[in-house]
C-alpha cells in the first residue's frame, strides 16, 4: 500500500474517532468525570513523547536548525487560533461555555486539518513515524469529539445540527491529510518544518489543553499522572524501537 493511501485511511480513521467520541454526548451517554479524566490524561502523554521523542528529532534530522522555526510556530499558531477563535479544551460536564460561533468552528476546524497533516507529512518522512503519530491523533481525536460534541449542546445546538457540524469537523482532518500530501516532493528541509510544525501543535494541545483538564476536577487523584506517564512511556518505547 503506498503511503499517499496510508495516510488517507489513517485519517479517516482519525475522523471516525471523533465522530465515535462527539456520538456519546450526541446520543445522551455519559463518561464518567474520572474516565473521561484518564483519557485525556493519557492522550496528554501520547501526544507530548510524540512530539518530543519521535516528531522533533526527525524533524531535526532533515531540517536542522530550521527545525525549531517549525516547533515555534506550530506552537505559537495554535496558541493564537484558539485565543482568538475562543476555542478551549472543556469536559462534557461542567464546562464553562465559550462562544460558539463561525469563527469558533474554523478554529476548531483547522486544529483537525492540522492532525492529518501531520500524518501525512510524518508519512512522507518515514513510514513508522507517521504510524507513531497516527497513533497519537487517535488518541487525541476520541476525547476531542466527546468536547466538541458537549459544547455544542451546552451552546443550545440542536442534535441533529450538532451531528452534521461534528462530521465536518472530523472529516477535515481528511483535508489536512490532503493537503500533507503535497509535501510528498518537497526537500528534506520543507519536510522537515512541516514536520517541526505539526511538533510544535501537538506539544501545544498537550500541555495547555489536555493536561489542565485531566487535573480539573482529579488532583488528587494519582491515576491521572499515571495515565499520563503510560501514555508517554507507550510513546517513547514505540519511539526507541522504531527509531
Amino acid at each position: 500500500m503506498s503511503s499517499s493511501l496510508t495516510s488517507l485511511l489513517l485519517a479517516s480513521l482519525a475522523a471516525v474517532f471523533t465522530i465515535a467520541g462527539g456520538s456519546l454526548p450526541l446520543a445522551r451517554k455519559q463518561l464518567s468525570e474520572r474516565g473521561i479524566s484518564l483519557l485525556v490524561a493519557f492522550s496528554a502523554g501520547v501526544l507530548l513523547s510524540a512530539g518530543i521523542n519521535d516528531m522533533f528529532p526527525e524533524s531535526f534530522k532533515l531540517a536542522e536548525g530550521s527545525a525549531v522555526i517549525g516547533v515555534s510556530v506550530g506552537f505559537v499558531l495554535l496558541y493564537m487560533i484558539e485565543k482568538v477563535t475562543m476555542v478551549h479544551a472543556c469536559r462534557e460536564q461542567g464546562c464553562r461555555v465559550h462562544p460558539f460561533g463561525f469563527f469558533a468552528l474554523v478554529g476548531i476546524g483547522f486544529h483537525t486539518m492540522l492532525d492529518g497533516f501531520s500524518i501525512a507529512v510524518s508519512g512522507e518522512a518515514r513510514a513508522s513515524l507517521g504510524l507513531v503519530v497516527a497513533f497519537a491523533v487517535l488518541a487525541h481525536s476520541f476525547p476531542s469529539g466527546v468536547s466538541v460534541a458537549g459544547v455544542m449542546l451546552s451552546c443550545g445546538y440542536r442534535r441533529m445540527k450538532a451531528w452534521r457540524v461534528l462530521m465536518v469537523l472530523a472529516l477535515m482532518a481528511v483535508v489536512g491529510a490532503i493537503v500533507g500530501l503535497f509535501f510528498s516532493g518537497a526537500s528534506d528541509v520543507v519536510l522537515g518544518v512541516g514536520i517541526g510544525l505539526s511538533a510544535g501543535t501537538f506539544l501545544y494541545i498537550s500541555t495547555s489543553d489536555l493536561l489542565p483538564v485531566a487535573h480539573e476536577t482529579n488532583w488528587r487523584d494519582y491515576s491521572v499522572p499515571l495515565a499520563f506517564t503510560a501514555g508517554f512511556a507507550l510513546m517513547l518505547g514505540a519511539a526507541l524501537l522504531l527509531g
